[in-house]
Formats: C-alpha cells, structure tokens, sequence
C-alpha cells in the first residue's frame, strides 16, 4: 500500500513568479529552489510510508512538502503563516490525492490539537501491490479506482509515529526548537503520549553548531544541553547560503533529532534550563567561580553545591564549555528536588 508519487507540477520558480511571492523578511523568509536538496533533506528526516503523519513548520511555496509526499507520506499537515502562499499549497493538497493538509498560523503559538484534527480529516490512499509501477515505483491508478480505495483511518493521536520538519524562520528558530523540548519532556503537543516524534529542522549554521555542540567545543551553549538532555543530535546536512533565494549572509544547516530512550531530566526542563542559562552566562569564567557565584546568588542552593563541590562532582577549575550534559543534568535534578529556582544573573 504506497501513496502514487505526485504528477508533474510546474517549477516552484515560476510559480513564484506567477504569484508574485517575492521572500517576505518580516517572517525571514528564504526559498530553496533546488528538489535535490529538498528531497537530501527529507531523506534525512527517515520518511516512510510506515509513518502515521509528518508535520511540516514554514512550508512557503512547497518545494520541501513536495520532497515530503514523494517520499511517501501518506498524511501530511503543514503550517503556514503567510496567507500568500494558500494557492500553492491548495494545489499541492490536489495533486497530492488530498494526503496534505494545511493550517493558516503562528506555529509557536499554535495549539497542536488542531494538528490532529486536520490530520483526521486527511483520507489514507491504499493501493494494492497489483497496481504498482515496480520500475518507477509510483502508483498511476485511475481515478476511479483511486476513489474507491481511499478511505478514513482513524490517526492514534497517542500511539503514532511522527515526523516534524521545518525550514524554520531564522527569527524564531531557537524559541520554537526550545518549546518543542521542552513539551517533547512532558509528552505535550504532538509529543504525548507514547508518540514517537523525530525532529529534522533547518538553523543558521551557527545555531547548529551550537546545538550538536559536545565537551570542550567552542559552540558549546544552553541550546547544546536541553537539546542533548533529551534527544540523540546530529547533524545531518549543511546549505551553502547559495541555495536560497535570496541569498542569505549566513550558511544554514540541518539537525536531526531523536528522543532518548531515557532522558537525563525528568519530566519538565525549566530547572535544566535555569542552570544552563546561569553558568553560560558567564561561560569564560570557571566552574567555581560560577558556583559560587550561584551560592551567593540563591542561598539556599549553598548546601547543595557546597556537597556538590565536595564530591567532586565536577572540576572547578574548568570552564563551562568543557562539561558534560550529564553533568549539568545531575545538577539540575538535585535543585528540582530541592524546589529551587536559580534567578537569572
């Protein structure tokens, strides 16, 4: 049972054209223009028909939901902000055999149950191996036939394997990659229940580098622990700025995120988070410096980091970047269960 590859659609380039949508920089917008690096990226982000839905953040005109459907996707909703790009999208969603679903709005203030309800309304296309073009491996059924197969199933919105993509704004690629953390830690969203969500999402170069960022790396940031806390990290792709149009005066790049099977924080990283931003602040300063810095700033914590010095639970003589997640993680456990927020100095 494969989803039929789209049939041939005009060039993104000249439907850019026909609908005057010039790049808007109010939302930071930036086009690629090239399948090939379209279709690179979603073979990184591991679509398969296998998955119950994809959801892709920022799809502009569509090339990468393209890239998407090709893949086989059989249920894919987007989210789009910019009303402009409602014709391609329509007719995407048509040449697709309906398998996309789109929503107008604000992906970080979006409310993910309207995710699932335009997922539910998205029909599954069945075809029998029968059918199918092995050379091409593609469907052309008839209209007909492709009518009788469709049909509804029902999408487990707590049992479904998930995958979430996105081009994302360069303006709001950090917050939203820090919402999405932090509700994948307490199984909100899209992430709840036993859904198993990978993330394949588009940065700055630089903001990349900073989220796969280990021991001892000068990228290495807050965004590199909450990131790691709970997700295996890669990175998965590099974009010279040459591909997009325009020309941005940065290079981007792609990550790819998977869930750990154990996350190093339970439940929510507000406290992680806390703590990362705390010694980041001052990431030239050591470590004892910066604890006890944390000491006098929350006086409260002194009894747990002056055992946390004790037990030599990290060198106090390093700086912030040489430490490991697990590291930082440890810590941030042990201020949770003492209920204690680090003020932001």
């Amino acid at each position: 049972m494969i989803p039929r590859k789209l049939p041939p659609l005009p060039p993104i380039r000249d439907l850019i054209r026909i609908y005057g949508l010039s790049a808007d920089q109010k939302f930071s917008q930036n086009f690629i223009l090239d399948k090939n690096v379209t279709d690179t990226i979603a073979q990184h982000a591991k679509i398969s028909i296998k998955d119950d839905l994809v959801v892709e953040v920022g799809p502009g005109p569509g090339l990468l939901t393209r890239s998407i459907l090709d893949a086989g996707a059989k249920r894919v909703v987007v989210v789009e902000k910019d009303t402009r790009f409602v014709p391609t999208l329509e007719q995407l969603a048509e040449a697709s055999d309906h398998r996309l679903g789109f929503i107008l709005g604000d992906a970080l203030t979006l409310n993910h149950s309207e995710v699932f309800k335009r997922a539910a309304s998205i029909p599954n296309f069945e075809q029998s191996v029968s059918n199918l073009d092995i050379a091409s491996n593609s469907i052309s059924p008839s209209s007909e036939l492709a009518a009788e197969e469709r049909h509804w199933t029902a999408l487990d919105d707590r049992h479904s394997t998930i995958r979430l993509l996105g081009n994302l704004p360069f303006g709001i690629a950090s917050p939203l990659l820090i919402q999405w953390l932090k509700m994948m830690a307490l199984r909100q969203g899209i992430f709840q229940g036993d859904n198993n969500v990978s993330m394949t999402l588009m940065f700055q170069k630089e903001v990349a580098e900073r989220i796969v960022a280990g021991p001892n790396s000068p990228h290495r940031s807050r965004l590199s622990i909450m990131a790691q806390s709970i997700c295996d990290v890669k990175m998965a792709y590099k974009l010279p700025a040459g591909v997009f149009v325009p020309k941005p005066k940065v290079d981007a790049a792609v990550v790819h995120f998977e869930r750990r099977k154990e996350p190093l924080v339970p439940g929510s990283l507000d406290r992680l988070e806390d703590v990362a931003r705390f010694y980041f602040n001052k990431r030239r300063k050591t470590m004892g410096h910066n604890t006890n810095r944390m000491a006098k700033a929350e006086p409260r914590a002194r009894p747990i980091l002056d055992e946390w010095i004790a037990e030599g639970k990290w060198d106090m003589s390093v700086r912030t970047q040489e430490v490991t997640t697990e590291q930082f993680c440890a810590l941030a456990r042990k201020l949770e269960q003492a209920q204690l927020k680090i003020p932001l100095t």
